[in-house]
């Protein structure tokens, strides 16, 4: 029988079994990724560099960025008069 011209490589249907068995076992652990991060950060057995890379990945999930604000009011009071009406 000739091979179908869409079908998927023999590698490639390997590939996606571990893919699949990977995602079976990530199930099982019922643990997200941040909660293993800070499980990484809690432990006092972790090495300084894994700590430190929980600490690096965690961070943007639990401490978000400040972002730059554009002013679009007017406005009213400078500075100068406000230091003017406290003297």
């Amino acid at each position: 029988m000739p091979k179908r011209s869409n079908a998927p490589s023999k590698v490639a249907q390997t590939a996606n079994n571990e893919l699949e068995s990977t995602d079976e076992e990530s199930k099982d652990s019922r643990q997200s990724p941040i909660d293993f991060m800070l499980s990484v950060l809690r432990d006092p057995e972790a090495s300084t560099a894994d700590r430190k890379w929980a600490a690096e990945k965690a961070a943007p999930y639990l401490h978000p960025r400040l972002q730059t604000v554009e002013h679009g009011g007017e406005v009213t009071l400078r500075h100068e008069d406000a230091l003017k009406d406290l003297a």
